[in-house]
């Protein structure tokens, strides 16, 4: 392990806001448009797969929270579309079987499709009204650093792997587009939003605890280690998915790391060797119960949370502080709840970057390179 990588927490989570933001948002004129046909739509239905989904299913709740009355996300889409519809499509490559299948059959019946992509020529395309460009490369996508390992012939993977980059773009810009919903302002919010990620340092400890406890790659020479199990509600329980997706492909060839969310089938088992990461803002409710379910079974318990005197906090091994999450008493409230001003997710926000980073620097340590990442990530769907 290089511990001098396990230092960097902190200037990886600002370099990867840095390389997240340097680009030139859709415009006002677009986002007026999507919301001229949002408000003359009888249905909105969001459709993407993986962390496309993920954040079709975070624009799907958010507009639900709105008022808007009939809404669909990736995992309820209408067997049946009609000329009254409205498909947003999310689609880094503009590939995906799924996505691009119901746009296709959205567009024969009549629908308006807005397709969310980085790719200006793919078959998606060819189905959209409507097209919103996230650029999924930049100029500082890869720092020098990264290109003097290539030339070594040791290639890391980059900060930004794979549909990273235009993965958490479009989360901006979909947050940012709620904002506008919301009546804040589409840039306001946009400009909201990259402050308040700014305005947290992480400490550089964090990653250095969390990986400590971390479960290594399965191999043949190393069969039993044990799985990771992300759990979270709302908006928080997205940003695990988010995590685990990505720490799914974060292991070398011949490798896997056996990683769920909580909600992935229906039973998940847990044990002595294994880690369970809770992500809950508050710390009270589902998650920190599950949380003492887990230590009692004997599983490690990292929490990220903005309250140290929280359940999650007196309970588990390791505590993340990540602030930003208002305590709200609302009559009623079960658990997490997806709030309408975008800016009131900022815990969530910058629990998603803090664990991209930490995704970057396990790379790092353990000599992953995106080919690697590319080997175990989903070609099917």
């Amino acid at each position: 392990m290089d511990l001098m990588t396990l230092a960097e927490l902190s200037s990886t989570y600002k370099k990867l806001i840095d390389i997240v933001s340097d680009f030139k948002p859709p415009s006002i004129d677009q986002v007026n448009e999507v919301h001229s046909i949002l408000k003359n739509s009888r249905r909105i239905v969001t459709v993407g797969v993986g962390r496309s989904g993920d954040n079709a299913e975070i624009l799907a709740k958010f507009l639900r929270n709105l008022g808007y009355r009939e809404v669909y996300g990736p995992e309820d889409i209408p067997f049946m579309f009609n000329e009254d519809d409205v498909v947003i499509a999310i689609s880094g490559s503009g590939t995906t079987t799924y996505t691009v299948e119901t746009a296709k059959v959205a567009r024969d019946a009549g629908s308006e499709v807005i397709a969310i992509t980085s790719s200006s020529d793919s078959p998606l395309l060819k189905y959209a009204t409507k097209t919103i460009f996230i650029p999924g490369k930049t100029k500082i996508g890869h720092d020098d650093d990264y290109y003097g390992r290539q030339l070594l012939g040791h290639i890391y993977a980059p900060l930004t792997p794979l549909g990273t980059l235009f993965e958490l773009r479009t989360l901006l810009f979909v947050l940012s587009l709620v904002g506008h919903e919301f009546g804040k302002g589409y840039e306001i919010t946009f400009n909201e939003l990259i402050g308040g990620l700014r305005a947290f340092t992480p400490l550089d400890e964090y990653f250095t605890n969390f990986y400590a406890l971390l479960p290594k790659p399965r191999s043949q020479a190393n069969p039993f280690t044990g799985k990771t199990v992300a759990v979270g509600e709302g908006m928080s329980g997205i940003v695990a998915k988010f995590f685990i997706t990505r720490l799914r492909h974060c292991a070398k060839i011949g490798e896997d790391r056996e990683c769920y969310y909580w909600r992935d089938r229906g039973s998940i088992s847990v044990r002595k060797n294994d880690l369970v990461l809770v992500v809950s803002g508050s710390g009270e409710y589902i998650p920190a119960m599950l949380a003492k379910r887990a230590k009692e079974k004997g599983a490690k318990v990292v929490g990220i949370t903005s309250y140290s005197d929280s359940s999650l906090a007196k309970i588990s091994d390791l505590i993340i502080l990540v602030p930003g999450r208002i305590k709200t008493e609302i009559k009623g409230l079960r658990s997490s709840y997806y709030p309408m001003d975008p800016i009131l997710s900022i815990f969530e926000l910058r629990t998603l970057f803090l664990l991209e980073s930490f995704i970057y620097l396990i790379a790092e340590t353990e000599n992953i390179t995106e080919e690697d990442m590319k080997g175990l990530h989903s070609d099917f769907t």
